[in-house]
């Protein structure tokens, strides 16, 4: 959208959604919890990149559930739905000339669909990997590194044609922290540590009163279209 208010870029896991953690959520459901935990310590210790990480977890996947497949994958998400008040904040970021964002550290199956379902114009995410008959193949590309989400909104920004300076980010935990600091405003949402906190120019309930705030503190552009 030429002349853009500004870009808004979420999280999704906890921010736009009630699950935690995507990632999570799949190894909950299949019994993994277990392996994700031990995963998870080798890459906070350096042991692991982030891509053996992708790797490790999608192979506990696969091992716990051999043959599984994107649909089956999708069909887990299915009950998983937007807060009410995402749809709302989108929709009032777009009455006010602004592009919406979301940027998580989560997987493509689900990401995709929430993008559809607020009217987000752009998504990033971690792409699962599938082989010619949809069946989950261990690895990956991991497109968003948990906490360098900063790279993905200069590339989005970029792509976008938005000065940095006219970026928000929402977040809600410390993966969030290089996106938020990357941004010329930036908004924690029931933030889970200090550190968030910290980060934050910003404070709020939800993303409805995150998005008033950002339209309030950007004020629009001479001359922008609005969408919606």
């Amino acid at each position: 959208m030429e002349g853009a208010a500004g870009l808004v870029v979420f999280d999704l896991d906890g921010v736009l959604v009630p699950i935690d953690s995507s990632w999570g959520y799949v190894h909950r459901l299949l019994g993994t919890t277990e392996a994700a935990e031990v995963n998870y310590r080798l890459y906070r210790l350096g042991v692991i990149g982030y891509w053996e990480w992708m790797y490790l977890d999608t192979l506990a996947w696969v091992e716990a559930s051999p043959g599984l497949t994107r649909w089956e994958l999708e069909e887990m998400f299915r009950p998983v739905k937007p807060f009410s008040e995402a749809r709302e904040a989108v929709r009032l970021l777009h009455r006010r000339g602004f592009l919406v964002a979301i940027v998580t550290g989560g997987v493509d199956v689900f990401a995709y669909r929430v993008a559809g379902e607020v009217g987000a114009d752009y998504w990033a995410a971690n792409i699962l990997a599938f082989d010619p008959w949809g069946r989950l193949v261990p690895g990956g590309y991991p497109m968003v590194e948990a906490d360098r989400k900063d790279r993905v909104v200069r590339v989005l920004a970029a792509e976008a044609g938005v000065p940095m300076n006219r970026v928000a980010f929402v977040g809600d935990s410390r993966w969030d922290i290089r996106g938020m600091m990357e941004s010329g405003f930036a908004v924690a949402v029931n933030p889970k540590d200090n550190e968030v906190v910290a980060a934050a120019d910003y404070v709020a309930g939800d993303v409805l009163e995150a998005a008033e705030v950002i339209s309030s503190v950007f004020k629009p552009v001479t001359g922008c279209n609005v969408v919606g």
